[in-house]
């Protein structure tokens, strides 16, 4: 039976379904991963100890890693900014799209193939199918844009990047793209845990940040275990 990956932060894996999981290290070509895991899921935290900045992380290492433990379903959790007011802070967002045409990282990196980049379906209706069955409000459609980090975006560029997308991020859709080249079939939980730079008066305020994450956290306890448990069905 294929295993369920889930990838997230340190805030993710305290979620009690985790609890218990074996840490195991993964060898890749790509470098060496770390992840947690039992015979049904396997857990990484894509910043890894001691944690990396979003534009050092090694998403072909991890991404590697999980195929070799034997993922078929990947299931992430990503923290974002909001692009649009209507969108606040503590919002949780199921992307159908991304956007990421600069710094693409990928596994062909020495021969010539194609992949067209895509989300899960099958992933995607799990959330769906649980947030309707746990009452957990979740936006089903929206596009997630990548920029490189570490630091925000400037105001100007989330001016320009706002007319794209709904949330903004520095990790997704690299871990998307290397999955669908490896046959993965991932989507991601966007936790929308701040407004972007200038979307509204205030500025990027890290204490708001770490708030909204605790709310979210919160919320990801009651339903990971319900897309996971759906997912293991198709296994």
């Amino acid at each position: 039976m294929s295993k369920i990956g889930v990838i997230g932060g340190s805030g993710v894996l305290a979620v009690e379904l985790f609890a218990g999981l074996n840490q195991r290290e993964i060898v890749t070509e790509y470098g060496l991963v770390t992840v947690a895991e039992n015979a049904r899921l396997v857990f990484l935290q894509r910043h890894g100890t001691p944690p990396l900045p979003p534009h050092k992380l090694k998403h072909r290492a991890n991404i590697a890693a999980l195929k070799e433990c034997g993922v078929k379903y990947v299931l992430a959790v990503n923290s974002t900014g909001s692009l649009k007011a209507d969108l606040p802070p503590g919002s949780l967002l199921l992307p159908d799209d991304y956007f990421n045409p600069w710094a693409i990282k990928t596994f062909f990196d020495d021969r010539l193939e194609f992949v067209t980049p895509g989300l899960s379906a099958a992933v995607r209706a799990a959330v769906i199918s649980a947030a309707a069955a746990l009452k957990i409000k979740l936006l089903t459609t929206g596009t997630y844009i990548q920029t490189t980090g570490p630091r925000f975006e400037t105001q100007a560029e989330i001016r320009v990047i706002s007319a794209w997308g709904e949330v903004v991020g520095m990790t997704m859709a690299n871990e998307a793209t290397l999955a669908r080249e490896l046959d993965l079939e991932y989507a991601s939980i966007c936790l929308v845990d701040n407004y972007a730079n200038g979307v509204c008066e205030q500025t990027v305020d890290i204490a708001e940040v770490e708030k909204a994450q605790k709310k979210n956290s919160q919320i990801l306890a009651e339903l990971l275990p319900a897309v996971i448990s759906q997912l293991s069905e198709q296994a």
